[in-house]
């Protein structure tokens, strides 16, 4: 047994680094990652490539003595199937019309995917064991100005023991994917960008998912997003020593922007949100998502996240998986303990692996930015997963789950402060990100800080979403203001727009107010479009004298357009705008 094992373990190592194609008459578990089909992979599946390339050229497999850090089991099914099934169910009239998101959806699941495709399908579902990811793979995802971050659909299925079953599951979710090429916000990001939605090309990547079962749910003890560049540095931290942010469970609560945990590979032991007891209760996750193993609950459904539970961390305690990230509060000392089998709330505070180094993460994290970046000359983000329930004896799992390259063009400006007035500023901030001095704008848009309603951001996002299309027929760019995040998909954290919703404005603001605050948003799908595309960032918090904002000055000004939640006005003269992304400095001023 032990022999067996030794050779099916060098049979996988000798697998890293090759990129198969798929033969349904000698397809097994050993082949690690395959394409199917004559077409392009893609831009999502082209980085997981590189990333399989680079883990077996370095020999980070088992660099870590009992971990083993690898790609997920990857089959991608090339864009040649995507024009297939589009012209063999004359799916074609979608591209240019007006139908909506739940028509399109209907239409693509009610179609069939090519017979060839779906018997390689049959013998691929055969051979794995866990789980499955379906991701997007546009020929236009990833690239280095519009990299289409969280733009596309990914969907989630269990595994089930009936093989027929679990190719519906499958076949629907591939469908699913398919149609969120043509989904509203997917056609406004693609017009934004300056692309043709009749050239855009879908492959589609079917992933195991890092992780374990437990009580019905799966999820991986803690996923997350690294980035070699660190927009934000505090203390003594440097944007080059990178950042990271790790929550317990499925990365969707790090790209969607929940509360995580943030810290610096290069000080693991140094996190700012768990340095004291409250602020550890207060500043750390509070939800983490898992996906239930119930086949029925996956649905045809626009939400991606249709089967995916979003679980309290004050109901984890039961899962096996708490116990290697969370702390307890020990209500008799008011302290952290490490300990998780001690009395009191658990706490995601990770403080056994970057504290105690029970887990490699940091090393890992250091190691593979610091490879990718060099490899793809350029900065990157990383987004990855680890299992660290794994039965005695056997190696917890790394996994690398994406690689996307960033802009670091915006934080390059050189500003000289000295020649710029800022006596008297509309914004002034020193937590900021931008590409130096933006030219030409007039209009501000902002919402009124009186009737800012948390229960009503969705509203809001529907009202912003009028108004950028009205100043795109105008030719006209703005400044956005908002309070909490931008593009959050949790709407009682900010307003929930796309960003197609947005796609004008030159200047985004998050800013709090007394009772609402929340921190930058760094690490989401959405920053990761807003630094791409060198939309200057700001963020203030007026109320505790970080940053400025005179609201009263936009208040007395004649509104273009009012509404219940928003103002739009306009300057006789262009705004003064300045963004200093290497002192994280800006202001906007008459």
């Amino acid at each position: 047994r032990i022999n067996l094992k030794a050779i099916h373990d060098y049979r996988i190592r000798q697998a890293l680094g090759v990129v198969a194609r798929f033969n349904k008459d000698n397809y097994n578990d050993t082949i690690w990652f395959s394409k199917i089909g004559d077409g392009s992979l893609g831009g999502k599946a082209r980085g997981l490539a590189f990333l399989n390339y680079i883990l077996q050229k370095y020999e980070l497999y088992h660099k870590w003595e009992g971990v083993r850090v690898m790609v997920p089991r990857t089959l991608v099914i090339t864009t040649d199937f995507f024009d297939r099934f589009i012209l063999d169910n004359g799916l074609q009239y979608v591209i240019n019309s007006d139908i909506s998101d739940s028509e399109i959806l209907s239409e693509f699941v009610a179609s069939t995917l090519p017979a060839d495709l779906t018997e390689s399908l049959k013998v691929f579902i055969h051979n794995i064991r866990k789980p499955l990811a379906i991701r997007s793979s546009s020929k236009l995802e990833d690239s280095y100005y519009q990299p289409f971050a969280g733009v596309y659909s990914t969907y989630m299925i269990p595994r089930t023991e009936n093989e027929d079953q679990m190719l519906r599951l499958l076949s629907k979710a591939i469908k699913s994917v398919y149609a969120s090429v043509f989904f509203a916000s997917s056609k406004g990001y693609i017009t934004s960008t300056g692309n043709v939605i009749s050239e855009e090309k879908m492959a589609i990547v079917l992933q195991e998912i890092c992780g374990s079962e437990d009580q019905g749910y799966y999820f991986p003890t803690l996923s997350g997003v690294a980035r070699s560049l660190n927009f934000y540095p505090i203390g003594y931290e440097k944007p080059e020593e990178g950042i990271a942010k790790v929550a317990f469970g499925l990365g969707k609560a790090v790209v969607d922007g929940e509360q995580v945990l943030r810290f610096s590979p290069r000080y693991p032991d140094h996190v700012l949100q768990t340095s004291m007891p409250g602020s550890a209760m207060s500043e750390t996750q509070s939800v983490m998502y898992a996906l239930n193993l119930q086949p029925e609950k996956f649905k045809t459904s626009i939400d991606d996240a249709i089967n995916l539970e979003r679980i309290k961390i004050g109901d984890c305690a039961k899962f096996r998986n708490t116990r290697f990230v969370a702390s307890t509060f020990d209500y008799q000392s008011g302290q952290l303990t490490t300990s998780p089998w001690a009395e009191g709330p658990k706490i995601i505070t990770f403080a056994q692996i970057l504290q105690y180094g029970t887990f490699p993460l940091a090393d890992i994290l250091r190691k593979l930015l610091e490879i990718s970046q060099n490899e793809m000359k350029c900065c990157v983000e990383i987004e990855f997963a680890a299992r660290l329930d794994v039965p005695n004896g056997k190696s917890k799992v790394f996994n690398v789950l994406q690689i996307r390259p960033i802009s670091s063009e915006n934080v390059g400006a050189v500003i000289d402060w000295d020649e710029i007035d800022t006596s008297n500023p509309l914004i002034y901030s020193e937590s900021a990100l931008g590409t130096g001095f933006i030219e030409g704008v007039t209009d501000v848009v902002y919402l009124r800080p009186e009737n800012f309603d948390t229960l009503k951001t969705n509203e809001m996002a529907l009202e912003l979403n009028k108004l950028n299309a009205k100043m795109r027929e105008e030719g006209r760019n703005y400044v956005l203001i908002g309070y909490g995040r931008w593009g959050s998909s949790i709407p009682s954290l900010g307003v929930p727009v796309k960003w197609s919703d947005i796609s004008e404005a030159k200047v985004l603001v998050e800013s709090g107010l007394e009772n609402f605050y929340v921190e930058p948003s760094q690490g989401t799908h959405f920053f990761q479009n807003l630094t791409s595309f060198n939309v200057g960032y700001v963020n203030i918090n007026p109320f505790v004298k970080e940053g400025s904002f005179d609201v009263e000055k936009l208040d007395s000004m004649p509104a273009l357009e009012e509404t219940h939640f928003m103002r739009h006005v306009r300057f006789d003269k262009p705004l003064t705008i300045c963004i200093d992304g290497l002192k994280n400095k800006a202001i906007i001023s008459e």
